[in-house]
């Protein structure tokens, strides 16, 4: 009897994932536990493996297709077993009207087929109306096939109202325009609720909008990834009133201590772990940086499982070093350089992405002086050590050079004020230079 593996969430946030390779065929067998495919995230690309042995009856996606969560990954069985399609179910919405089923049924209204929140999303991304878009999928039930297909502007994908005049809305309240319209409309901050429509039935065309520009330039739809980047650092910058205090340091004494823990040891000791050790030791004495708000209340972590910046071919990714505050210098160093190895081949397991409690990003490390770092959600700081750099300085009455580095570190103003960090930064900027 076939059996169907269905794709699990591999991460809190996963809700889809992009085959990447497949590592079996229709017609192989394959063993419990056996590897079958990798795929990729939003945030990593991980291995899947089967739960079920028997013979490959149906792959759920070809190379670079999306399978949602909870949806068909593999059907195996017995070699020649016929199995049925398996469309995902239809859910009626308990407030709309079903649809007869008798001879003289009319074709289901919109409103009665269910669009899955992944769908809708998608749809609303690329600026698509699912009231405009045919249902190409079973009893009419829109696929991403469909939504696709309108963003490319298929005119076979949407529909009308013959009685709709100029740009008044269609009969479930839809201004008609074509996906291309509303997107250009959304990027150029048109209303077009204000636009009157020159186009069949009224509808709106790139015409009607007011001095939209062209395109000068190539456009490529983010990766995964990206996207997931965006939509947290948008959700940072909306949602936490934050602000960034910078204090200089110098630097010579924290390169003399990587420099003899170098010398000490035939492993690397990158100068993360250095950075990590000290700012653990300050965020001991400073409780608040390593919290965040819950509606009214403050959460202090009881651990200090500190995120640690790291740049990758296809985005910042930030690995979290967990219960920092129990590992020597030898284990922090280990760490950090496996972390940051599996976030550059995108082997990382998603769960060492998540639940940092503050975050260290070594900018130095790509020759960035200072900046102002936005907060990751669920945290109220984030440090960022800057790159060190001659600079003059009087020591003992005579003018001397001495590299200086910038600590610029944001905080969560709810929970942090200027006084807060001030000290906070004081005691970091000591810890370093002893």
């Amino acid at each position: 009897m076939a059996k169907t593996f269905n794709l699990p969430a591999v991460g809190d946030t996963m809700v889809e994932g992009a085959i990447v390779e497949w590592f079996v065929a229709v017609g192989d067998e394959v063993d419990l536990d056996q590897p079958i495919c990798s795929i990729e995230t939003d945030k990593s690309v991980v291995e899947m493996s089967t739960p079920h042995r028997g013979t490959v009856l149906r792959l759920g996606a070809d190379i670079g297709g999306v399978v949602e969560v909870g949806s068909p990954l593999l059907i195996v069985g017995e070699a020649g077993e016929e199995i049925p399609d398996l469309p995902p179910p239809v859910p009626v919405s308990p407030t709309s009207p079903r649809p007869s089923s008798g001879p003289a049924a009319a074709e289901p209204t919109r409103a009665s087929f269910a669009v899955s929140p992944l769908l809708r999303r998608f749809a609303h991304e690329e600026g698509v109306d699912l009231a405009l878009v045919r249902g190409s999928g079973p009893g009419g039930r829109i696929t991403r096939a469909d939504i696709a297909a309108a963003i490319g502007g298929s005119s076979t994908q949407q529909t009308t109202n013959p009685t709709t005049p100029g740009n008044a809305p269609s009969s479930n309240g839809t201004i008609l325009a074509m996906p291309k319209v509303r997107k250009a409309a959304r990027e150029a901050a048109i209303d077009l609720a204000t636009i009157v429509g020159t186009g069949p039935r009224g509808s709106i065309t790139l015409a009607d909008l007011p001095t939209v520009a062209p395109i000068r330039g190539r456009r490529e739809r983010m990766t995964a990834m990206r996207r997931a980047i965006a939509r947290n650092l948008t959700a940072s910058a909306q949602q936490i009133p934050q602000f960034t205090s910078m204090i200089e340091f110098e630097a010579s004494h924290l390169m003399a201590r990587r420099a003899e823990l170098r010398a000490s040891t035939d492993d690397p000791i990158p100068l993360d772990a250095v950075l990590l050790a000290d700012l653990v030791a300050v965020l001991a004495e400073h409780p608040l940086m390593n919290a965040q708000l819950l509606g009214d209340e403050i959460e202090f972590f009881d651990a200090f499982d500190v995120g640690v910046a790291v740049d990758t071919p296809d985005g910042l990714m930030v690995p979290v070093v967990t219960h920092a505050e129990t590992r020597n210098m030898a284990d922090l160093a280990h760490e950090i350089t496996r972390l940051a190895s599996a976030a550059r081949d995108r082997s990382i397991h998603p769960d060492e992405l998540t639940g940092g409690t503050c975050t260290l990003n070594n900018v130095g490390a790509l020759g960035i002086v200072a900046g102002t770092p936005i907060l990751p959600m669920g945290t109220s700081t984030i440090v960022a050590i800057g790159a060190a750099r001659p600079t003059l300085r009087l020591v003992d009455g005579e003018a001397a050079e001495v590299p200086m580095s910038t600590i610029s570190a944001t905080f969560d103003h709810r929970l942090i004020d200027g006084g807060d960090s001030a000290r906070f930064l004081h005691d970091l900027k000591e810890q370093l230079q002893r």
